[in-house]
C-alpha cells in the first residue's frame, strides 16, 4: 500500500468513526457514570474527578493516519476502529495516592484487564524522576457486556488512566510544551532538565501530602473526645478519623449525606452519637461484611448504625435497591455473625 492509499485508507476509516462517533459518545457517559457508581458510591473513595470522553474524529483521524515506524508508505493500523484502543478512555484523579491504589483495586476487580502499564514503576526502574499514572486497557466484565444498558461498551477495548492531582498538573502541562512546540535540539536539554526537576518536586508533594494526611488522623485520634461539639461536615470528618484511624477519607458529599441520617435518628452532637455506637464492636461489624475493598470512614459509620439500629435503619431509606438489595444483606450477614 503507497503513501496516497494509506492516507485514503484512514480518510474512510475516519467517515466510518465520525458517522460512529455519537455512539461513543454515549458510550463514554456510559463508563464514567459506571466509574463513579464503583469508586465514588459504591466505595466512597475519595478522588477529585472522574471524567470520560469519546475521541474526536480529527484526533481519530491524526492517529489512523500514522505511519508504520519501519515503513512509512504503510500505515501503523490496518484496522484503526478495532485498533486504537483510546476511542473511549476515562481518566481518574485522586488527592493522594493512597486513593490511587484503591481505584486500581478496584478496577482490577470490576474489568476484564486487557493490560496494565505502572508508569512509575517504569521510571523508578530506570533511576529518573518522571510521569508516575497508572495506564488500563480494559474491557467490561462478562456480567456487564451482558446488560441492554452496556450495549454500546460491548466489544470495545477502553483506555482508563489513574493519577494524582499533582501529577495529573505535571502530565498535563508537559504535553503542552512537548508535544504542541517545536523546541529548537539545541534548547530540548534545558527543557528536559527543569521537566525533570517538576518531577521530582512532583514526587515529593505527593509523598508530603501523604505525610500531612498521616500526621492529621495523629492528631484527630489524640483530640480530646470529652468536649461536646456540634456535628457538621468538619467535626464529623474528624470524629471519624478517630474512630476509625485506619479506614480511608470519604468524599465531602457523603460526610454530608451521613449528617443528613445522623438527623434523622436525631443525633446532632459527638456525645450523642458516642453514646448511639457504645458497644458496637466495629472490627467485629467489618468482619462480619463482605465488603471487597476496605471501607472508607462512612461506610464504617454506615455500617456501625446499622449494627446499632437493626431494621430500624434499614426503613429510614426510601430507595428500594438500598433498603432490599444493600442493607438487609448486611442485615443478615450480621445476624449470621451474631451481632444484631
Amino acid at each position: 500500500m503507497g503513501g496516497v492509499e494509506a492516507r485514503d485508507w484512514a480518510q474512510q476509516a475516519a467517515a466510518q468513526y465520525e458517522r460512529m462517533h455519537q455512539q461513543y459518545v454515549g458510550g463514554a457517559r456510559k463508563l464514567e457514570s459506571l466509574i463513579d457508581e464503583l469508586i465514588g458510591e459504591e466505595e466512597g473513595i475519595n478522588y477529585l474527578s472522574a471524567t470520560a470522553r469519546a475521541k474526536d474524529p480529527e484526533s481519530f483521524l491524526s492517529k489512523a493516519s500514522k505511519p508504520r515506524p519501519d515503513d512509512p508508505d504503510r500505515p501503523k493500523y490496518d484496522d484503526p476502529l478495532n485498533q486504537i484502543t483510546d476511542l473511549v478512555a476515562a481518566r481518574i484523579i485522586t488527592f493522594l495516592v493512597e486513593a490511587v491504589d484503591r481505584v486500581c483495586e478496584v478496577i482490577e476487580a470490576e474489568f476484564e484487564i486487557v493490560e496494565h502499564t505502572d508508569m512509575g514503576a517504569h521510571t523508578r526502574a530506570q533511576g529518573v524522576f518522571g510521569y508516575a499514572s497508572k495506564h488500563y486497557l480494559v474491557r467490561l466484565n462478562a456480567t456487564r457486556r451482558e446488560l441492554p444498558e452496556y450495549a454500546v461498551l460491548r466489544n470495545l477495548v477502553m483506555e482508563i488512566q489513574v493519577r494524582t492531582a499533582v501529577q495529573h498538573a505535571w502530565a498535563e502541562f508537559e504535553h503542552d510544551i512537548r508535544y504542541k512546540l517545536d523546541i529548537p535540539p539545541d534548547r530540548k536539554p534545558e527543557f528536559d532538565r527543569r521537566f525533570l526537576l517538576a518531577a521530582a518536586l512532583m514526587e515529593l508533594a505527593d509523598n508530603e501530602f501523604t505525610e500531612i494526611d498521616r500526621l492529621y488522623r495523629e492528631l484527630a485520634a489524640a483530640g480530646d473526645d470529652e468536649t461536646p461539639r456540634d456535628l457538621t461536615a468538619a467535626t464529623l470528618t474528624t470524629y471519624l478519623t478517630r474512630r476509625y484511624p485506619d479506614a480511608p477519607h470519604a468524599k465531602t458529599n457523603h460526610y454530608v449525606w451521613i449528617l443528613g441520617i445522623l438527623s434523622d435518628l436525631g443525633v446532632t452532637t459527638e456525645e450523642q452519637l458516642t453514646e448511639l455506637l457504645q458497644g458496637i464492636d466495629s472490627a467485629a461489624v467489618q468482619a462480619a461484611m463482605t465488603h471487597r475493598f476496605p471501607a472508607g470512614t462512612v461506610r464504617r459509620l454506615d455500617d456501625d448504625l446499622l449494627a446499632a439500629k437493626g431494621s430500624a435503619y434499614v426503613e429510614l431509606f426510601p430507595e428500594e435497591e438500598r433498603r432490599q438489595k444493600i442493607l438487609r444483606g448486611r442485615l443478615k450477614a450480621l445476624a449470621r455473625a451474631g451481632i444484631s
